[in-house]
Formats: C-alpha cells, sequence, structure tokens
C-alpha cells in the first residue's frame, strides 16, 4: 500500500487548527475513465471546508495514474492511497484510519454530486449543535434521485416530505417504517469510532470479500440516530459497467450475499421479525444460497444461535432445493 499526499493536504495536516470539516472518501476500481468527474465535483463545491481521500482498491486500469496527475494540480487538500484489492469495506477502513476531521462521508466515483452538499451537510450539522442533538444524532442522511428526477425509493416518495427533517435509527427506517430511501450519510466522526464497523473473527469470514453496510450500519444504529433530512444531493448514474460492488455475478457475489444475509439476520432479528415480507425473504436467500454454495445444513445449523432461525432453515430445505436460480459457477 502506497500513500501520497498533495501539498495542500500536508499543510492542512501540520496546521491542524480547522478540524471541523468533513473528509470525503472515494473507493475506485477499475474507474479511471470516472475520476476525474467526482474531483470536478468536489472543485464545483460552494463550500470548500473538506478534505479528499481516494482509495484505489487495486485497480488493474490507470486509475494510479490519474489520480497522480489530480495530485500535482494541488487544487484540493487530497490524500491518494493505492492497495491491493480488497472491496469497498477495506477501502473504507483504510480511509477511515487517516481521517482527523469531525465528519466523514464517502463519495462514490460513478454518481453526481449538488455543488452544495458540503455546505448542506456542515450547516446541518450546526443546526444539530443549536438543537442540543449533537450526541445523540451520529450522521445526516439525505436522498437520491435518478437522472429523470425520481427519487430512488422501494416505494413511491411522498414529494410533501421534501425539505423536512426525521429524527431515528435506521432500523425504524427499514423494519418498521419500510421506507428504504437510497441515503447518502455523513457520519460523527467520533460516533463511529464508537462502533465495532469490521470484525475480525465471524463464521466464513476468510471468505467474505464484500461487507455489507448494512451489518454495521445496524450496530450504529444500536447506539445513534440518523438526522434523516429529506433533501437531494446525489444524482444516480447507469452508464458505468464495474464497480467495486456492482459487476458481474461471481461465485464471490454469491458468497458475500449469504455471509452478508445471514449476519444481518443474526444480528437486526429483533428488528426484521417486525417484517415478515423482510424476514421471510432473508431466510430464503440463505437457504437457497446455501445449497447453491454446497454448504451443509449442519454446518448453517451449529453457527447459529437464534432456535427461530434454526426452525427457518430447516423448514426451508424443500425451497432451497426446488430454487433453480441462481446458476452459480464452481
Amino acid at each position: 500500500m502506497t500513500k501520497q499526499y498533495n501539498i495542500k493536504y500536508k499543510e492542512w495536516l501540520k496546521d491542524s487548527r480547522d478540524m471541523n470539516i468533513i473528509t470525503i472518501f472515494t473507493p475506485t476500481y477499475n474507474r479511471a475513465n470516472l475520476i476525474q468527474r467526482v474531483y470536478e465535483c468536489l472543485l464545483n463545491q460552494t463550500d470548500k471546508r473538506f478534505v479528499w481521500i481516494l482509495v484505489n482498491d487495486g485497480s488493474k486500469d490507470n486509475s494510479d495514474e490519474v489520480a497522480e496527475e489530480i495530485l500535482e494540480k494541488n487544487e484540493l487538500p487530497i490524500l491518494f492511497i493505492s492497495k491491493s484489492n480488497g472491496g469497498k469495506h477495506s477501502a473504507f477502513e483504510v480511509a477511515f484510519n487517516e481521517v482527523r476531521t469531525e465528519y466523514f462521508m464517502c463519495m462514490d466515483d460513478d454518481d453526481i454530486y449538488s455543488p452544495k452538499a458540503v455546505a448542506t451537510y456542515l450547516g446541518e450539522w450546526d443546526y444539530i449543535k443549536q438543537e442540543n442533538k449533537f450526541e445523540k444524532i451520529g450522521a445526516i442522511r439525505t436522498i437520491t434521485q435518478e437522472e429523470d428526477g425520481t427519487i430512488v425509493s422501494r416505494k413511491p416518495f411522498n414529494k410533501s416530505f421534501l425539505g423536512t427533517r426525521i429524527d431515528q435509527t435506521t432500523l425504524e427506517s427499514n423494519y418498521i417504517k419500510h421506507e428504504y430511501f437510497e441515503n447518502w450519510t455523513c457520519y460523527r466522526t467520533g460516533a463511529l469510532h464508537s462502533v465495532d464497523l469490521f470484525p475480525k473473527h465471524y463464521w466464513m469470514h476468510d471468505q467474505h470479500k464484500f461487507f455489507s453496510e448494512g451489518i454495521w450500519q445496524g450496530r450504529f444504529a444500536r447506539k445513534y440516530q440518523c438526522r434523516y433530512y429529506f433533501v437531494v444531493l446525489r444524482e444516480y448514474r447507469h452508464d458505468t459497467e464495474t464497480s467495486i460492488i456492482r459487476g458481474h455475478k461471481s461465485r464471490q457475489h454469491y458468497v458475500d450475499m449469504f455471509i452478508n444475509t445471514k449476519m444481518i439476520l443474526d444480528e437486526h432479528l429483533d428488528y426484521i421479525k417486525k417484517s415478515p415480507s423482510h424476514f421471510i425473504q432473508d431466510v430464503a436467500i440463505v437457504s437457497i444460497l446455501r445449497h447453491k454454495l454446497g454448504i451443509s445444513l449442519k454446518e448453517l445449523l451449529k453457527n447459529t444461535k437464534s432456535v427461530l432461525l434454526k426452525c427457518c432453515f430447516v423448514l426451508a430445505i424443500p425451497l432451497a432445493y426446488l430454487a433453480r436460480n441462481p446458476k452459480i459457477s464452481k
């Protein structure tokens, strides 16, 4: 792993007076053609109170060269890290270890961001402080739209929500209210530090490459509320073929899906039970993938504490054998 700091970043570190700003983290993998686009989104921010950490997660294209050209321009404080491929969660962890600011957020390289994003988040954090809710709220979540302006959500979005605020946990939003908005989140760094984001030892950890954000967001929700602020600051783009998350559905993809869904069931069971459709869906995913991946039922039950889940996994055996999809390569 290599680290390169431009002059502005070194000066900011040396000065270290203004930490009440945002560290923006961008992971990239074989997306050299998009690094410039996200960089321009940052250049266009109306509020420059941020530093940028760009992590190349083992790309095989010319991402290093593109990043180094940007570093040389010295227009923004930038730390560039180039590492071997390990998935988005490993890039997140590497970047988070470098954070010295009060706030932290991820800006993916394949979307478009409002020029007012940084100003909006910092302004909202100031507002939260004025409300005396700073210790209670660990993150601010805004919403995302498609290129045609449609709000990205699993159900139709009520536009009367625009501009409103709701303080709640992610678990409440997902499993009780069934909202499932595509959020863009700015975290309070101190709150993130208080949560075990990426455990090292758990069942099948040595086969796990993509650690779902849903797992550690659930852990985060056990301690902190989020401020759901219904303003649009991000726009989805679908003009990309490669991604740290998206891409070809390889065997590894399904291994990760199995492990992530099983961990979410284990850790969020008290909330998932309140959403029967979600509970049934997750049990079905684990059961079908267990069979398709050649994992024994005995091993699954051995690594399941909940009696309810054990019973459900046994009852789902016929479903696992009858399911035709997904077809997983060996």
